[in-house]
């Protein structure tokens, strides 16, 4: 799509950006579109693509059950566990286990709290910040301190050792804010570990206009962040130091259905694909800087 000039960059400040897509995108599930076409854009200097959204209307929409209706087709706790469980140990394997034992830990997004539950056992306190009402509900009543966001936990100002969040700045108004307050929750020497899907950039350049609008451009994800800009909202948040690590999280075999057929099918397994060769297959995306998710490691000094 050609080129055009259109806005200042909100990660860098670039004053060029390109129109990268513009089409119905991803609503949700899967398989359900918006009803109306959305510009994507993008800035060749940091590599951040977005799409413009109201932000009081995002907010409504995440504090609601709407955003896991929409998503997941049920909003009910027994199936947030029955759906989230299992992603438990990439998170840890994420994360360590070392960084929680004796540590105030707050998690941001963290829905019905799966990775809260398995961590708060060594954990001395655990802060669960989750905009949706229904989810802090049974959160509290498993006797965690909850914020709907985090610019409301102002008593856990510099009081926080570890915050975790996986898979949620890509739904932030401001991803730079958002780690703003990040910084602000963490005492001196305090981490966070923030987790975030990329553009897949195999998966974008092999399936095209296919991928981008089954699964990549997704109403609920305003952001997709690059290495390059994800570090940049690091330091204008005040973080120095800094560490983004690529992460390929589906297998070679999520590569062979979707060209196969076409459409989005999760993490599926294929007898010719051995452990060892999807192994190479991360590994060598994840040093090509290819990989499907982005993590990034701060520590505030």
């Amino acid at each position: 799509m050609e080129a055009e000039r259109k806005s200042i960059c909100p990660i860098c400040g670039a004053h060029h950006v390109d129109i990268r897509y513009d089409d119905y995108i991803r609503d949700g599930a899967p398989g359900t579109l918006t009803k109306e076409k959305y510009q994507m854009f993008y800035c060749p200097s940091c590599g951040v693509t977005w799409h413009h959204l109201d932000a009081k209307e995002n907010r409504d929409f995440y504090g609601s059950e709407a955003y896991r209706n929409k998503l997941e087709h049920t909003a009910k706790i027994s199936d947030y566990y029955r759906l989230h469980d299992s992603e438990v140990l990439d998170k840890l394997n994420y994360t360590g286990t070392d960084i929680f034992r004796g540590k105030v830990v707050c998690d941001i997004g963290c829905g019905g709290g799966s990775f809260l539950d398995f961590i708060s056992g060594a954990a001395s306190e655990v802060i669960a910040i989750e905009p949706a009402e229904h989810y802090r509900k049974e959160l509290r009543q498993r006797g965690y301190k909850t914020y709907a966001y985090s610019q409301e936990a102002d008593e856990c100002s510099g009081g926080v050792d570890v915050v975790t969040s996986f898979d949620v700045i890509e739904h932030a108004d401001n991803p730079i804010e958002f780690m703003r307050e990040i910084y602000r929750l963490l005492k001196p020497q305090g981490r966070a570990i923030i987790g975030t899907p990329s553009d897949c950039p195999i998966m974008r350049v092999l399936l095209g206009h296919e991928y981008e609008q089954k699964l990549l451009y997704s109403f609920q994800h305003p952001w997709i962040l690059s290495a390059k800009s994800f570090r940049l909202c690091c330091e204008q948040a005040g973080f120095r130091e800094i560490r983004i690590v690529p992460k390929q999280r589906y297998g070679l075999a999520n590569l062979v259905q979707w060209l196969k057929e076409r459409r989005p099918t999760g993490h599926c397994e294929m007898q010719w694909v051995s452990e060892t060769l999807d192994g190479v297959y991360k590994a060598e995306t994840e040093a090509a800087g290819l990989a499907d998710y982005l993590l990034a490691y701060v520590v505030k000094q």
